[in-house]
């Protein structure tokens, strides 16, 4: 009976100890983290609202620089490239094709904390990262029903990530966050270096005649750089962008994006006057990628709830009753081996019916 009780004990102590890690050391640190081979890519259906070609103004029929409402596809690959510690490197190639011609892509690399997925963590000085701020490709894993800062990677600044509420996406409940960016300066030099940086001035009547300037704009071009041989541009993004996000996980399963990309005079205050939408296009997730990133959340989500919640649990209870039993064993024992109080003598009845 002994050896029984102190068995119970010693192995609900354990669970009780087990449960204990598992809630608050092993799945926070080695579960609920960005796993270090993280390799994913999501596929955005969309279209082209407005895409201007610079090169065609110099041709016949200066109309044909703009196109209009092209169906597009939208590709982001994120890749964790290596870890150190709790520090991760992102790799986030984002690429839009329109017509089977590829018509903008960046490649980005991020140093982000693996459980807030967070940038700007410590990481090694052989990382060479964009210093973004705030959350750069993904939630954290237990997004909560609050606002975030999100990076913009073409200006490189950060923006507001508000949430709005609860939405279905895939059969899941997701949290629903919006951001709203004025139109910026783009500052990404990838971007930019797929722009031109100025407008010859001969080519001012094409824009003319396709409709990109007006003639009173011409002429107040014409006033502003009196003696040029080429006007200075530059180029801004603004755009009304929604996240629907997997809370469990942190996983983006959706969105509903509409951004442009906007060319501008350079004054020679420094400000930017708008002139045209070089690129105008909205996209939203493909259904066969909508589906992948949902089994995606469902799995992620319901590791970190076995490991995180449902085992300790498990292990909490049965750990309790195996220290409730050892108790009980332990007093049974003792209750059986109590020894006969040492006054107490017992009585012998006298033969029936004897006579004294």
């Amino acid at each position: 009976m002994r050896k029984a009780a102190v068995t119970c004990g010693v192995i609900g102590v354990i669970l009780l100890v087990v449960a204990a890690l598992l809630a608050w050391w092993i799945t926070p640190s080695f579960v609920a983290r960005l796993p270090g081979n993280y390799n994913k890519t999501r596929t955005y259906d969309g279209t082209i609202h407005k895409l201007f070609e610079p090169a065609a103004l110099a041709g016949p029929n200066p109309a044909a620089a703009i196109r209009t409402n092209l169906p597009a596809t939208l590709t982001e690959q994120v890749k964790v490239l290596q870890t150190a510690g709790n520090s991760a490197l992102l790799q986030d190639i984002r690429t839009i094709k329109a017509a089977g011609s590829q018509v903008a892509r960046t490649d980005s690399h991020y140093s982000v904390d693996r459980k807030t997925l967070e940038a700007t963590a410590p990481h090694p000085k052989s990382w060479v990262v964009t210093p973004a701020k705030g959350l750069t490709v993904s939630w954290p894993l237990g997004a909560k029903k609050q606002n975030y800062t999100g990076w913009v990677p073409l200006t490189n600044t950060t923006t507001l990530l508000k949430y709005v509420g609860e939405a279905k996406q895939g059969g899941i409940t997701t949290y629903e966050y919006r951001a709203t960016i004025p139109p910026t300066p783009i500052k990404n030099p990838q971007v930019l270096a797929g722009l031109p940086a100025s407008l010859p001035t001969s080519l001012v009547p094409s824009l003319i005649r396709a409709g990109l300037v007006s003639p009173s704009q011409a002429a107040s071009l014409a006033t502003v750089f009196p003696h040029a041989t080429t006007i200075p541009l530059g180029y801004t993004y603004q755009a009304t962008n929604t996240y629907y996000v997997a809370p469990a996980s942190g996983l983006v399963v959706n969105v509903s994006n509409n951004e442009t990309e906007t060319a501008a005079v350079k004054l020679p205050t420094g400000t930017l006057a708008p002139v045209t939408a070089v690129l105008s296009d909205s996209y939203h997730a493909s259904p066969s990628s909508l589906a992948s990133a949902v089994s995606d959340a469902n799995s992620s989500g319901s590791a970190i709830s076995a490991l995180g919640v449902d085992l300790p649990i498990a292990f909490l209870a049965l750990g309790f009753l195996l220290l409730v039993a050892a108790i009980i064993l332990w007093m049974r024992k003792h209750s059986r081996g109590r020894p006969v109080d040492a006054g107490y003598e017992p009585r012998h009845p006298s033969p029936a019916g004897r006579v004294r």
